[in-house]
Parts: structure tokens; sequence; C-alpha cells
């Protein structure tokens, strides 16, 4: 069984726009005063869980020469993680003087700028900060609610039906099939999508301008109908049934159709079954599909006991008709012998 465990927090945003006309005068009376004047926004909530309420308060004259803006709660006085931008919207409708905070905050008092906007810098651009003589005293509000946990169980046990099984079973019902395989006097029925996803032989078969691509029928030559068959098993589920009967031939049709992991296989098939009376069979099998590593598990061998195996037949064939592959057997075998001796040596 596996646990997962989710720890959720939801969040609530609000861009709260406060809207104070005659804004001149009222600074200009407070500067007569000499006196703090302040004035409260309507309240808002960001309508979270807990239905707080907000307020933005404006003062004048807390701070000499400067408007000071702050963020109030209404009701209550926890600590509350927040996140919360001051700005005001000019005549353009831009934020000017944008001041940003967060974490978690104490509301007993509220929090904000005391040196918001100079005064002096207000009047002056008041065309552009002030238009109609409106101030527009904004905040944009985000509320973190306390974070909930919970549990989930999940079973380890593997699903039910796998793709592997839907594409055995399409393997074995042929439904909806396009395309019939014509091997000897066999007919396989198979789909084009599924042999050109798997074999790059097939799919420039089937997706080129060739005679295959336009017709429903192709000739498969020089393979046997129950190596085709296994070939197609292997294509549609990356499984084959007893490999090891037909491990030679399979990796002829492997080699021919870039199926590399049923090289692989076959490869590691006809290796487990090497033997002194087969290793040059197989080198020579091996050489003429490009099996890398079946090459060389059957020289090896044949090194190991080359004074058993130059009396045997495959030998005297190796001599008469591949006389390259008997050029690298006398390389690899000069190449041992020079090594065992520096090894008696040391």
């Amino acid at each position: 069984m596996e646990i997962l465990a989710y720890s959720h927090c939801q969040k609530h945003r609000v861009i709260y726009k406060w809207k104070i006309n005659e804004i001149t005068s009222f600074i200009e009376s407070a500067h007569d005063d000499e006196t703090t004047a302040k004035l409260s926004s309507p309240d808002f909530t960001t309508n979270g869980k807990t239905g707080t309420s907000w307020f933005l308060q404006l003062s004048l004259l807390q701070e000499p020469d400067w408007i000071s803006l702050y963020l109030c709660r209404k009701d209550g006085n926890d600590n509350r993680r927040v996140q919360l931008s001051l700005f005001i919207l000019d005549n353009k409708n831009k934020r000017q003087f944008l001041k940003t905070s967060c974490g978690i905050r104490d509301f007993t008092i509220g929090r904000g700028i005391s040196k918001f906007v100079e005064i002096k810098e207000l009047l002056k651009n008041k065309d552009d900060l002030l238009p109609n003589n409106t101030l527009t005293a904004c905040v944009e509000l985000t509320v973190y609610e306390d974070y909930q946990s919970s549990l989930t169980k999940i079973s380890l046990q593997p699903p039910r039906r796998q793709i592997t099984d839907d594409l055995k079973e399409l393997y074995d019902s042929k439904t909806n099939s396009d395309v019939t395989f014509v091997v000897g006097n066999e007919k396989f029925k198979a789909h084009k999508l599924i042999m050109s996803t798997r074999s790059p032989v097939f799919f420039a078969m089937f997706t080129h301008e060739m005679k295959e691509n336009r017709e429903s029928e192709v000739t498969i030559p020089d393979i046997e109908p129950e190596v085709f068959n296994k070939l197609l098993e292997f294509i549609y589920t990356d499984k084959i049934t007893n490999l090891d009967a037909d491990a030679a031939y399979l990796l002829e049709a492997a080699d021919k159709y870039q199926l590399l992991n049923l090289k692989s296989l076959c490869e590691e098939s006809l290796s487990k079954s090497a033997s002194i009376d087969n290793a040059i069979e197989l080198m020579i099998l091996a050489d003429l599909h490009n099996a890398n590593q079946l090459f060389e598990h059957a020289l090896e061998l044949i090194i190991k006991n080359i004074e058993a195996i130059i009396k045997t037949p495959e030998y005297k064939i190796l001599e008469e008709s591949k006389p390259l592959l008997l050029s690298k057997l006398i390389e690899k075998l000069a190449t041992s012998i020079k090594n065992n001796a520096s090894a008696d040596e040391k």
C-alpha cells in the first residue's frame, strides 16, 4: 500500500478601488489646521471562509508633508498570511507608487505605508495623478486560509488490464486489420499503423509512395510462415513464444526489419546454445547480420577451443569460403596468444 499525504490551502484575492473626490481641498484643510486628518473607506471582503471585513485608511500629515495609506481589518485581530499591494491609479488607469508586502501579519493595527505619497509630488502632478480632482487609492489583497491536510491510500497492486493485454488481444483477433501479408501458402492479417510504429522498414513501406502502401496485400519472401507468425507476435506484444526453437531464423528477420530488441534477444538465445560443434556456424551467422554480441561470444569460444574446432567440417568451410572471417579469427587468436605470453612473463 502507498499512502499519499496532501496539505492544501485556499487563497482569496480581491482588487479594491477607493475613489476620493475633491481631494485637493481635503489636503489643503488639513494643512491649514496642521492636524492629522483621516478617511476610512467602506468595508469589503475577500469572500473567504471567515467572512473577514477589511477597509483602507488614508491619513494626512501623520508624517509631515506625506499621505499615509493602511489596510485595516474590521473584526478580529488574529494573525493572517497575506500578500498586499498598495497603489494609486493615474489618469491612464496605471498603477503608481506601488508598495508590496507579504507574510504573516498581525492586523491588531493597520498595515501599510506611513510615507506612501509625498503631498508636494501629488499636487505637482495632479493632472496625471488626480484626474477630476479624484484620488483613486487601491489595494490588491490575497488572503491565505489555514492549511487542511488529508491522506489518500493507494493500492500497489498493478491494474487488472494493461495496454499490452489490449495489443495481445488485437494480435489474436486482428480486428480492423488493413493489410494482409502473404507468406508462403499462408496469409496473416495485421495493421499498418502497428507495423510502421515498430519497424522502420515497415514504416518506409507504408508511408512512402511504394506499391505496398497502395495495396492491401503484401508478399513477404524468404521467410517461413511460422517464423513470420512469431515476428508478428513480437511486434504486437514485445514477447515471443519458444524463441530458442527459431532463434537463428528470427535473428535474420529481426535484422531485415530492424527490430533491435528482438535481435538482441535472439543473440542471447543463440549465445546460450553455442558449442564447439556450432561455434563457427554461429560466427558466420552473426557476421552476416551484424550481430556483434553473438559474434564476439562465438569468436571467444573458438579461440578457447581452437585445437578441437580446426578438426571440424565447419572449419574447412571457413577456410574455403570465408577468407575474411578466417583472417579475423587468426588475428584474434594471435592477439590472445600474445596476451597469454605477456601474462606468463609477469
